[in-house]
């Protein structure tokens, strides 16, 4: 054995047993742990340098933990005077089921996140009709345009809220913009520029300087809109011109966003606030920062944030807790369905006891990897009874759950443990049965354009598919 061969010996056992001591000691997830593992010790050398190159997140971590003690003193600060100026109610005199009734007490003591009354919802089941709204919203605009973006992509539709920022600059309204380093990475800096020289505050979510070495981890996937504190928008549709136009390579865009006025608009702008100090160091909490409304409609919702600076997985929970609460049906329709075990065991368990699960994911994908991921769940799902839907005209990007005509959620979060726990999200739990049931229209809109997978059909594959959903599932959590 010569000089050479030694050296690397030693340098690859010094790398793994760092990355070893790394993955311990920075108290991962075991799923994770066992990923990475397989990973560092198969491709010698090389996988540990893909480790300290993606798997490392010390620095943001400790970033994350600071984040969610500022924010947990603003909350409380929020939250005191929320309580202090609204009528206190009782859930008991709200037409809830019991399950939900523990999934609005559970979110608002992990959450921070109450349960609001005097809302009124619009559901927006395209682009058209989302940006549509939107525009409409922010060139009414008088005092404050508040926006949150995981993709904010050049072309007409950002032209066009360029625009509209420009002109209500001049009149005196503050515009505020967050987009993330990684989601926007191509928008250009001529755009943001102009944006700031007109008066606009521009910041980016955390930097990506070389976009092929950039972590997918902690990105802010948010898509928040809040619009003179009085009317707010959030669901799946980004800044992007293939929301209207559609793709070249997947086709049209399907997706769901919601408008929101009332209470609970409230708790959206509160999770931009947190957002922008984290950004810029600005506070922008102020003692006149609630604002109470009055609504003919009295939608009961819930904001729910997720996010690596929160101590619980929110969303996973309200995922959870919508499927074992129901009696009669669970549709859901999601573009990234590789679930973790809680839920996965959630679905198949509700589809063994006689509830009717429907899930809708697209044909077509916008990841190979995640593509064969989703796939590696079918099997399983299929023998539970879950019955398995594929969007067939374009991209399915809706991320919506509804139950039981009673309860229904639009929000930002994929089916994956990137959204549930590594990922800041957030979506909006509606307990109201008339929109529930305009939910209901769209998902069968979805279904009329799907072709369903039966167990027979799927069994069928090829050999090499099993290999390809086997892989993709195993290097899942790493992607």
């Amino acid at each position: 054995m010569n000089l050479w061969q030694l050296f690397l010996i030693f340098l690859t056992a010094g790398i793994n047993l760092t990355a070893l001591y790394m993955l311990l000691k920075d108290g991962n997830k075991p799923y994770r742990i066992w990923a990475w593992l397989m990973t560092i010790f198969s491709i010698p050398i090389l996988g540990g340098t893909l480790f300290f190159t993606f798997g490392l997140n010390r620095r943001r971590v400790k970033l994350f933990n600071a984040k969610e003690l500022i924010d947990d003193k603003q909350i409380k600060a929020f939250l005191k005077e929320y309580k202090n100026n609204i009528e206190p109610f009782k859930i008991e005199d709200v037409n809830i089921q019991r399950e939900y009734k523990k999934l609005i007490s559970f979110l608002e003591n992990a959450n921070n996140s109450p349960l609001t009354f005097n809302n009124e919802v619009t559901i927006l089941n395209n682009g058209e009709e989302t940006f549509e709204a939107i525009f409409k919203a922010c060139e009414a605009a008088k005092n404050s345009i508040y926006i949150e973006y995981y993709i904010y992509e050049n072309g007409k539709i950002a032209d066009r809220l360029s625009q509209i920022f420009i002109r209500k600059l001049k009149e005196g309204v503050t515009v505020n913009i967050i987009y993330d380093g990684l989601g926007s990475w191509s928008l250009s800096k001529d755009y943001i520029n102009k944006l700031k020289q007109a008066g606009a505050k521009v910041f980016c979510f955390q930097k990506v300087r070389l976009v092929f070495l950039a972590r997918t981890n902690y990105r802010n996937h948010r898509k928040i809109l809040v619009v003179d504190n009085e009317i707010g928008f959030t669901g799946g549709i980004n800044i992007d011109d293939k929301y209207l136009y559609g793709d070249k390579k997947l086709g049209t865009w399907a997706d769901t966003h919601l408008q929101i006025k009332g209470m609970a608009v409230n708790f959206l702008k509160f999770i931009f606030f947190n957002d922008w100090y984290f950004v810029s160091g600005e506070n922008l909490f102020t003692p006149n920062a609630l604002c109470l409304y009055e609504y003919k409609k009295n939608v009961p919702t819930q904001i729910v944030a997720s996010g690596p600076d929160l101590k619980y997985a929110a969303i996973l929970n309200e995922y959870i807790s919508i499927i074992n609460g129901a009696d009669d049906y669970v549709y859901i329709a999601n573009p990234y369905l590789i679930p973790p075990e809680s839920l996965l065991l959630a679905l198949k368990s509700a589809a063994m006891s006689g509830v009717d699960i429907r899930i809708i994911v697209p044909e077509k994908s916008d990841s190979v990897i995640v593509k064969w991921a989703v796939r590696s769940y079918f099997e399983t799902l299929l023998e539970s009874g879950v019955k398995i839907y594929l969007y067939q005209p374009g991209f399915l990007h809706s991320k919506i759950i509804l139950s039981d005509d009673t309860v229904c959620s639009i929000g930002t979060a994929n089916l994956d443990i990137r959204s549930f726990e590594q990922n800041f999200e957030v979506n909006a739990i509606m307990y109201h049965e008339e929109t529930t049931l305009k939910l209901k229209e769209q998902f069968f809109g979805f279904l009329e354009d799907s072709e369903v997978l039966t167990l027979e059909k799927f069994q069928q594959r090829k050999n090499i598919d099993y290999l390809k959903e086997n892989f993709a599932r195993l290097v899942s959590p790493l992607i």
